[in-house]
């Protein structure tokens, strides 16, 4: 094996990021398969870019980190650097830097961008929300078209991120969730809090944020050509009825309010479904960061159906899952081999979705939220298919080949050499063992 320290790149450094050394494996990089080239006939395979992550160095100038995206991604998403407090922290001071080197760096490696989020609650200034509902409205209005304007090549944009309470049925509002009801679930109504709903409301007979969001983010990307770009609205805890069926009604009534008004045209193009996952508590385990207990892939289905029946892109926009606690040492073989699973039957359940012969849901992209488990921002969980040297886990092998998986996990254990595996993942094309 290649072993050696690799420290970040001057260019990372210069931007004022402390080095980082990290021990790594590099011949895991080049030998595992591309998982880019295995479901390049089912849906683009994605994953995040930044210039730090938590206790982690960053992408940017990480030769490393750098050479396993470009192997097994197709497009990349800014963590945090294209949200509003990094991008206009203060009114009119608009810090591009970071931005343009993603998307250059990104686009110059033959990869696709997707940009994340024009609006949302959080990592949003105050200063956005104040001043009246007016200038609210001014405001958002004002950033959504700079942003987008300065990247026209991104193909496309989170425009809402998270509009929905947190505990959609709970005491966010009445059960169930209707066409008529949906309203009374957002976030700033009646649970959680929120900038946008607050300042300019969600009026069913105006021009509420949502609508003066999305419709501001429709024309100026008909303004620059493209009329092609594919608007978001992205969220998580999807798969859980009640909020499944708030976005749903929420994207329906916008689109056949901007279709009546265009000529049928769709307002929103695409929801994004997080997919941040927990496999489920082991006894023991301090308490996970989301405790809600353990993700119910029935219900993903469900959710990606539901949401499809829109006519509309569905993609998996962030996803991890977690298992175990970090505060009692590293996964067990059990915990380890359990992730896999369930990353195993998501990824069946993907697949089955995006190749059915009748009405097959159109699954935009796939994307990861980070690459391993001590720079994810649910660390503690260790939710990556990667570890910290960056050799595969289980949950790698999982993702290459699901099926194979699932017949027989224990040929893809830890300390099975490449050669056996590659020999078990007979579903795999070859060409995804070569070079990329």
């Amino acid at each position: 094996m290649k072993k050696f320290a690799l420290t970040v790149g001057v260019a990372v450094l210069a931007l004022g990021l402390a080095a980082c050394p990290t021990d790594v494996d590099l011949d895991h990089i080049e030998e595992t398969p591309s998982l880019s080239v295995i479901w390049a006939n089912y849906f683009p395979m994605g994953n995040i870019v930044a210039f730090q992550h938590h206790r982690r160095p960053g992408d940017i100038g990480n030769s490393a980190r750098w050479a396993l995206l470009t192997r097994h991604f197709d497009i990349l998403t800014a963590e945090d650097e294209m949200k509003p407090d990094h991008i206009q922290a203060s009114r009119g001071s608009f810090t591009w830097a970071r931005g343009d080197r993603i998307v250059n760096e990104t686009t110059g490696a033959g990869m696709r961008v997707h940009g994340h989020a024009l609006a949302w609650h959080s990592q949003t200034p105050a200063w956005m929300f104040a001043g009246g509902r007016e200038q609210a409205i001014a405001n958002l209005e004002t950033h959504i078209d700079r942003v987008m304007r300065r990247w026209p090549a991104i193909e496309s944009w989170d425009v809402l991120n998270e509009i929905f309470a947190s505990g959609v049925g709970n005491a966010s509002g009445p059960l169930p969730v209707t066409a008529n009801n949906w309203r009374q679930h957002l976030r700033g109504n009646n649970a959680g809090t929120s900038g946008w709903f607050d300042s300019i409301g969600s009026d069913p007979n105006g021009d509420c944020f949502i609508w003066i969001a999305f419709t501001t983010a429709r024309r100026v990307a008909d303004d620059m050509g493209r009329s092609d770009m594919i608007l978001y609205y992205n969220d998580y805890n999807e798969e859980q009825p009640n909020k499944r069926d708030a976005i749903y009604f929420m994207v329906r009534e916008m689109n056949e309010r901007f279709a009546r008004e265009n000529n049928g045209r769709r307002l929103i193009d695409a929801i994004g479904m997080q997919a941040h996952y927990h496999r489920g508590t082991i006894p023991g385990d301090p308490p996970a960061r989301f405790p809600w207990g353990p993700v119910n892939v029935d219900n993903v289905r469900a959710a990606i159906e539901r949401f499809a029946s829109l006519d509309v892109y569905v993609s998996i926009t962030e996803l991890d899952i977690t298992v175990g606690h970090t505060a009692n040492g590293p996964l067990t073989t059990t915990q380890e081999r359990e992730q896999a699973l369930l990353y195993a039957r998501l990824f069946q359940i993907f697949q089955e979705l995006a190749t059915r012969e009748e009405n097959p849901v159109r699954l935009r992209r796939v994307t990861f939220w980070g690459i391993d488990d001590p720079g994810s921002w649910r660390h503690e969980g260790s939710p990556h298919l990667w570890d910290g040297r960056l050799r595969p886990k289980e949950a790698f092998w999982a993702v290459a080949d699901p099926v194979a998986f699932l017949a027989n996990p224990d040929a893809f254990a830890r300390g099975t050499s490449i050669a056996a595996m590659r020999a078990a993942a007979d579903n795999i094309p070859e060409n995804a063992w070569g070079p990329r």
